[in-house]
């Protein structure tokens, strides 16, 4: 059976390049969210790379370069405009309030988070909750926020169509992880 398992990884700097040259893993996509000093051709250099590994490519909210060839735009909890494009458009939320708004921003794909507590956040979803909200909207979901190694396997008695992580590419053991379990599950 095919594994449509989704794994995003949020990249703040392009560096990151390195270490994605050894991943396999089919559903891999990248969110670029360096929003600060953002460079078109630094952009375009990644999103080619993306495309030559077959990497779906995200830009973090940046209108003013969605017109190029990225293959959609990340819209987060924050952004309550409505963004009208042809890309594919991915937003997060917190709450089930961000969950509704979200569709009605056309997001394919909602990151909900966060689903365990970290060092920065103490208030956390948890699995259950996160399954109950899930079950009342008709979209598909990504678990984000406090998943590490130790907590990965409880991510997947979720109801979610994949993982998304900002340290991800630190600790590459959840990514090898993920993609081993789903693998074994499908």
């Amino acid at each position: 059976m095919e594994n449509n398992y989704k794994i995003f990884i949020y990249a703040d700097k392009l560096t990151n390049q390195s270490k994605l040259i050894n991943f396999k893993y089919k559903n891999l996509s990248i969110i670029y969210r360096d929003h600060e000093s953002v460079k078109i051709e630094n952009l375009l250099q990644l999103s080619n790379f993306c495309k030559s590994k077959r990497i779906s490519f995200f830009l973090y909210y940046n209108l003013k370069y969605l017109k190029n060839t990225f293959s959609g735009i990340y819209i987060p909890s924050y952004i309550k405009k409505f963004i009208f494009t042809n890309k594919i458009k991915i937003g997060s939320a917190h709450n089930y309030k961000e969950v509704f708004f979200k569709i009605r921003q056309q997001c394919r794909l909602i990151f909900l988070s966060p689903i365990f507590e970290d060092l920065k956040n103490r208030k956390s979803l948890g699995i259950v909750k996160f399954n109950l909200l899930s079950k009342n909207f008709k979209v598909n979901f990504i678990v984000l926020g406090g998943i590490n190694y130790s907590n990965l396997n409880k991510v997947f008695i979720s109801k979610s169509v994949g993982i998304a992580g900002i340290r991800m590419m630190e600790d590459l053991r959840v990514f090898r992880k993920t993609s081993q379990i789903k693998l074994l599950n499908n």
